[in-house]
């Protein structure tokens, strides 16, 4: 029995080696095609997601494929982030272990591109520091609740969290190198990033204020931008626009995209 239990656990041990051995095999052959295809300088991060790997691989179907890589150049920026996530993907066994791997079709996938607070700042003359926040619905209400004498064109009335981005920057005001806190509306112009801000306080806690009129006019206007994020993975078209933490996040969805062995796409 002893000799048994040791057999079994031995067995254990190397089908779980076999599974992680043949899963790195895989991600790399999906890293290197989708490194021609997305025209990255590096191959980027592959992660295929469920355990065992090998009754995923005998069936040729990966129900979910991570896919990131960071620190790109965009223009002038140079911290871009993509990340995908790829939904049945569809693998020859015998092209992945041959290293053979002609092309890759994905049913279903979401592709990102994400703008760090890093490469936003540096679209902000006189801005020194910039955080990148999602916005809440407490301070919508907070800041809906003191805008009544706002400015024309700076209400926050009609905005949805979702759809909004917070701003937390240290500039000059007045003189002085203060902290002020922006809510910007977030929206897509194409293929780009529109923000507008709409309310602009000094601080950034419960106890921020309004600043006057002509104060705010002029920092509505160095926080009014349009970024181009560049192309989102596999040409998808960007549908949606949000905030995290640290970044904005342009994203859209694709169908049917086939990755052939010299780097091009195809849809339907």
């Amino acid at each position: 029995m002893k000799r048994l239990v040791i057999g079994l656990v031995a067995a254990i041990v190397l089908l779980v080696a076999v599974d992680y051995a043949a899963a790195a095999t895989a991600e790399y052959q999906v890293s290197s095609r989708l490194r021609q295809q997305l025209a990255l300088p590096d191959d980027p991060a592959v992660k295929i997601n469920g355990f065992p790997f090998l009754t995923q691989a005998l069936g040729g179907d990966y129900q979910r494929v991570e896919v990131s890589a960071d620190r790109l150049t965009v223009g002038q920026m140079n911290n871009v982030g993509v990340r995908a996530q790829l939904y049945h993907v569809r693998l020859p066994l015998g092209e992945v272990l041959s290293g053979t791997l002609r092309s890759i079709h994905i049913d279903d996938l979401q592709g990102t591109v994400q703008v760090t607070d890093e490469d936003l700042r540096r679209q902000l003359r006189g801005v020194t520091k910039l955080k990148v926040q999602p916005v809440d619905p407490g301070a919508l209400d907070a800041a809906l609740a003191n805008s009544k004498d706002a400015m024309p064109g700076s209400s926050v009335t009609g905005i949805t969290p979702d759809q909004a981005v917070r701003l937390v920057a240290t500039t000059d005001v007045l003189g002085q190198k203060t902290e002020v806190s922006v809510i910007a509306v977030l929206q897509l112009a194409g293929r780009q990033i529109q923000i507008s801000p709409r309310d602009i306080r000094l601080g950034s806690g419960p106890a921020a204020t309004r600043l006057p009129d002509t104060v705010q006019a002029s920092l509505r206007r160095m926080f009014t931008l349009q970024i181009d994020p560049g192309e989102l993975p596999f040409d998808v078209t960007p549908t949606t626009l949000r905030a995290v933490d640290t970044a904005i996040q342009v994203s859209g969805v694709a169908h049917n995209v086939t990755v052939a062995a010299g780097g091009g796409t195809g849809d339907s």
